[in-house]
């Protein structure tokens, strides 16, 4: 559809697909890390297309770095994240003449010519004994992968495009023959399809990783389609990228640029509080445990041989080392737990004497500063709240893109002050993965500075107000990532959203069998300062790492840090059993029944909690003042259990008077599990 241009208004509206199934379905970080960065990058070439043609990127702002790297025109501080939306509204008024189309087909030929690369790259693996199957299949997915959809309307109406999308004309490649590992329903490479033809098809994966050198990049066992290929590969050519595009008799010179070969493991960002606390200790001067860490840092180099994670130190972690020990924090994240190390997958070339040595040193290591590693790290999804129809009033367009492009560019600090890797940020999107200290905190501190930049952007005349909602996947090392991945937007479309009713938290806490555990509340409930600090006064709790103010430390949080600094008081009748959190959900049930019948007032509740709580650990007689300690918490934790919702008008959120009549037992597991850092028994399987 092409316009000339007329007096009237005339917009363009573009989105690109299909985006979970291209991130989320991963084997490893560095693919979910790819996806989203290559999506960014042609989102951004198509803003290159529509701005060369005269068009007027409207929402959101654009990063002009990531842009400016697109056009060959950054040298320094090039961009390691993606940070471009997928989806974007340009004005195209006073474009003399302009085609949608040529914006679709600068992208098809930008992506060609990152799979060109790769192919080149690896070509004789490939295309091993003259195999004509492969650069079939190869040319089939790559051509075939991606959905664009566009509109130009006469107004800056959004829903254009929704109602577009809904026609899917998009046809997908037709698929035959065995599948690839990371990407559900297409073919891997090798065209082995005949019946028995397993050892072919592992011949050819074994003999295209020799080829190749593909090294850490592809696993010998792995077997993968195009797509996931050149997720796979990519970074070793990007920079290569360097391809002239014709769009519509204008032309846009698309780069691509050096990006990280390697990203942090999800056992790496798992173990960091851990692997941070070893170091301080060194740092400080504790000579023992100086010793201890070398002991196991020799034994398990021995066993490992890599120092996979030199370049992905999280911030921390980095201010602790000089250049002469980094190596000590650079082995790959699997080695601090011992689980993995008895694992034959992971080491299955190595001897049994050697995975016993470096056990032996890891649980000595452990038993000196009387911590283990988390088996879980975090996956936090952000999204805001109801723009679509704040964006329907057109002096407030403005006061959004301006207030988005802020908060984007703020995110990646605030990332990285708490210790996490920034997968995405742009627009008003935030992916990100984290340990599981500091992920709730990190999803605080960015919900505060989305507001704030809002704040900041409304003038006296036009006010702007929106809200943030989060999900926090919390998940064992030993769970699916694909799987997991796939999941967060469920968490916080269908869960933080619909269910809470928007400016919300929604947390899931994932074990290899399955979801453990689900708790979601509005902000205004997951942060309560007054309850925080009748927490700190009753504990004498500190600040996380990253935490600026308790102001900041979200209710359920202040409790967790409560429960694991009991843990080294010697009196036991401060320890919280895990039988009673398990027995809170069938409790709870009873509860809000005699509850809602007016049988128990909620000050009795809470009395009946710490009935129970005192029969689990079977603690007898307990002095008065902790039990009125005990008291507060239980009501506390009776609050948390509540379902809660948010009311959404204009922007501005409060709870709904009406919500918070049910209870659940859920708050009281997720705050077992991160007080005791999923370290207890019936976690870690």
């Amino acid at each position: 559809m092409d316009v000339s241009n007329q007096d009237n208004q005339k917009y363009f509206h573009f989105t690109l697909g299909p985006v979970q199934s291209f991130v989320a379905q991963a084997r490893r970080t560095r693919d979910f890390w790819a996806g989203s960065f290559l999506l960014s990058w042609l989102a951004g070439v198509a803003i290159e297309a529509v701005k060369v043609q005269g068009g007027r990127i409207i929402f959101p702002i654009p990063d002009e770095d990531f842009l400016a790297a697109i056009n060959g025109q950054l040298n320094q501080n090039l961009p390691k994240q993606g940070g471009i939306p997928n989806r974007f509204m340009a004005d195209i008024s006073n474009c003399k003449d302009f085609s949608g189309k040529a914006v679709a087909d600068a992208i098809t030929k930008a992506w060609e010519a990152v799979c060109e690369q790769v192919w080149r790259l690896d070509e004789k693996g490939l295309r091993q004994d003259g195999n004509q199957r492969t650069r079939l299949i190869w040319e089939l997915q790559t051509q075939k992968f991606w959905d664009i959809s566009w509109v130009i309307t006469d107004n800056n109406d959004t829903s254009a495009l929704d109602k577009r999308k809904n026609l899917r004309t998009h046809v997908p490649s037709i698929e035959f023959g065995y599948k690839c590992m990371m990407m559900t329903g297409y073919q891997e490479l090798s065209g082995n399809a005949a019946k028995n033809s397993g050892e072919n098809r592992r011949k050819y994966w074994q003999t295209l990783a020799k080829l190749n050198k593909t090294g850490l990049d592809l696993s010998p066992k792995e077997q993968l389609c195009s797509i996931a290929y050149v997720k796979r590969r990519f970074v070793r050519i990007f920079h290569l990228v360097d391809t002239l595009i014709d769009v519509n008799g204008y032309e846009i010179n698309v780069h691509g640029w050096h990006v990280p070969t390697n990203v942090p493991s999800v056992d790496y960002l798992a173990a960091t509080p851990w692997l941070h606390s070893v170091l301080k200790h060194i740092s400080e001067g504790d000579k023992q445990i100086a010793k201890q860490y070398a002991t196991f840092y020799e034994a398990a180099y021995q066993l490992i041989g890599t120092h996979s994670e030199a370049a992905n130190h999280i911030k921390s972690i980095a201010s602790l080392l000089t250049r002469r020990d980094k190596h000590y924090a650079s082995l790959d994240g699997s080695i601090y737990f011992e689980n993995h190390i008895l694992n034959q997958k992971f080491f299955e070339h190595t001897e049994s004497d050697d995975r016993t040595k470096a056990i032996k040193a890891l649980r000595s290591l452990n038993r000196e500063i009387d911590l283990e590693p988390s088996p879980y790290y975090a996956i936090l999804l952000m999204d805001g709240d109801s723009l679509g129809k704040q964006m329907g009033h057109q002096d407030r367009q403005p006061i959004i893109s301006h207030a988005l492009n802020n908060f984007t560019t703020a995110a990646q600090d605030i990332v990285k002050d708490h210790d996490g890797f920034l997968i995405y940020a742009g627009g008003d999107d935030v992916l990100a993965l984290f340990s599981l200290d500091n992920a709730m905190t990190a999803a605080v501190a960015l919900q505060n500075n989305y507001k704030a930049c809002f704040a900041a952007a409304s003038t006296d005349n036009v006010k702007v107000s929106s809200t943030l909602s989060g999900a926090i996947n919390y998940c064992h090392i030993g769970s699916g990532l694909t799987h997991v991945l796939m999941d967060s937007h469920n968490l916080l479309d269908n869960i933080a959203k619909d269910t809470t009713g928007r400016n919300a938290l929604a947390v899931r806490v994932w074990k290899p069998s399955g979801v453990a555990v689900q708790w979601t509340l509005p902000w205004d409930k997951v942060l309560q300062p007054s309850v925080v600090s009748e927490i700190k006064q009753s504990y004498d709790i500190s600040l996380p790492s990253g935490v600026k103010s308790f102001d900041e430390l979200p209710v359920i949080h202040a409790l967790a840090l409560a429960i694991a600094q009991q843990k080294h008081n010697d009196d036991n009748l401060s320890i919280f059993s895990t039988g009673f959190f398990y027995k809170t959900r069938q409790l709870m049930v009873m509860l809000q029944d005699m509850m809602q019948t007016k049988n128990l007032k909620d000050a009795q509740a809470s009395k009946l909690l710490l009935a129970e709580y005192l029969q689990a650990g079977q603690f007898g007689k307990i002095k008065e003042q902790d039990k009125q300690r005990l008291i507060g918490i239980f009501e506390i934790l009776i609050e948390q259990s509540r379902d809660y919702r948010s009311i959404i008008d204009d922007g501005k959120s409060e709870l709904d008077p009406a919500s918070g009549q049910q209870l659940s037992g859920d708050a009281g597991i997720l705050l077992r599990i991160l007080g005791q850092k999923g370290l207890a028994k019936g976690d870690r399987a």
